[in-house]
């Protein structure tokens, strides 16, 4: 079971988030305004995840996401902070120096949230073995890279290859892009999914328009009839492939 405690002061959210996870057996909601009971619930029965609202009175989300850092590390709760305004990079690196696990903009997809949720509390298993390593993606990686004039200075190149390496390590993430992927990429950049998709995106947009066309319809010849670009993530699975051949190949 998953104990999840939200201290927050929207109710309406609360009251939305209470009927979402109640229809889930293995996921314990329980929502209030009330700092006091966030305070109980740490002595008596410890969430496994305690969502914040970064509007919290009198206490901001951040005094009382290092309230609890200073008794409990992220092994034992995570904390997602939830804001109502787009963070700047700033502001994200503050939350992740001060120990918050992940942050979310609302509004915000409940799937998303749960799904969130899930994976943070999930046990890694045994790492799985690694038919390809994330040297060998990076070294590949570039020399496509360079072939097709995607502009390394951008963001989306980094993101890009971070996404990548992930898709050839958890091949089933490429099913769930905007669920999984995106917002592990995130993690390691301190970001959010909707940014890092934005980046790429961009970083794509970018290389059609001023990059080596030829060499990117050799690569993609399934749009070539249309003249369009491939997406986010048909370009990453297509890179994968092309890795996984490269190291095939020797």
């Amino acid at each position: 079971m998953i104990r999840v405690l939200h201290l927050d002061e929207d109710i309406r959210f609360i009251d939305a988030l209470k009927v979402y996870f109640r229809r889930l057996v293995d996921i314990d909601y329980e929502g209030t305004r009330e700092h006091a009971k966030l305070r109980k619930a740490f002595d008596e029965d410890m969430p496994n995840v305690v969502l914040l609202g970064m509007g919290l009175q009198p206490q901001r989300g951040l005094a009382v996401l290092q309230e609890i850092r200073k008794r409990f590390t992220s092994d034992k709760v995570k904390v997602i902070l939830l804001s109502m305004e787009a963070p700047s990079e700033h502001e994200l690196m503050k939350t992740a120096r001060l120990g918050a696990d992940y942050f979310v903009q609302r509004p915000v997809d409940l799937f998303v949230l749960e799904t969130r949720i899930r994976q943070l509390t999930t046990k890694p298993a045994d790492p799985p073995r690694e038919e390809v390593t994330r040297r060998q993606v990076h070294e590949i990686c570039t020399g496509y890279f360079e072939q097709m004039g995607v502009p390394p200075h951008y963001k989306g190149y980094r993101y890009l290859m971070e996404g990548i390496w992930l898709a050839c390590v958890h091949s089933s993430w490429l099913n769930s892009v905007t669920q999984i992927l995106y917002p592990a990429i995130g993690q390691r950049f301190e970001v959010n999914g909707s940014q890092v998709e934005r980046a790429m995106r961009y970083a794509l947009d970018v290389t059609w328009e001023k990059g080596n066309v030829e060499q990117l319809y050799n690569l993609f010849p399934y749009v070539r009839e249309s003249k369009g670009k491939p997406t986010n993530s048909a370009f990453i699975a297509r890179m994968v492939e092309l890795v996984k051949l490269a190291v095939r190949n020797g």
